[in-house]
């Protein structure tokens, strides 16, 4: 009897729960190395009541707890799980939503370097060298005439000695 109740009350859990599908979010948070900006962009899927009919709340609620976390929080499972949770709660306190699940399709950043950086790179790796000699004169080939044209011979090399059995030889 417990079965069927637990099973009654599973089934009318999910039928009431929706799903709303948030890909290509972006958004800005700060690096905790260099304090600049830096755009993250999320693919989200939430499960909960009425999370399709309030999406503007729920893209609320990711924009305001998203802001909240560092670069370098987002990228380990750690800080993941916990924006996770944290959006969970914020959106329940603040806009009355239940979300019971939220998984992430995809979680990229994207720096955005200065030009002096790019340079420091480019130096640093010496692709970028100014040289003060004076360009070499290429060799002039000449062609060869067509009396002196040989034809290449590509037939491999015959083996020093012979195949053939000698006459005073044994031959086994």
């Amino acid at each position: 009897m417990r079965y069927i109740v637990f099973a009654f009350l599973l089934l009318h859990v999910n039928l009431f729960a929706q799903t709303l599908v948030v890909e290509h979010f972006k958004a800005n948070v700060f690096s905790k190395v260099d304090k600049r900006p830096v755009e993250v962009e999320v693919g989200l899927v939430f499960e909960g009541s009425d999370v399709s009919q309030n999406e503007h709340k729920v893209i609320d609620a990711l924009n305001i707890v998203i802001g909240s976390y560092y670069a370098e929080d987002l990228v380990m499972s750690k800080g993941k799980e916990l924006l996770k949770s944290t959006l969970i709660g914020y959106a329940k306190k603040t806009h009355a939503l239940i979300i019971d699940a939220i998984y992430i399709k995809e979680l990229s950043i994207k720096t955005n370097p200065t030009t002096q950086e790019i340079i420091d790179a480019i130096k640093k790796e010496a692709l970028f060298q100014q040289k003060n000699t004076t360009p070499k004169q290429a060799p002039t080939t000449q062609q060869p005439s067509s009396q002196s044209f040989q034809p290449l011979n590509l037939a491999p090399p015959l083996p020093k000695r012979s195949l053939l059995p000698d006459e005073n030889a044994v031959n086994f």
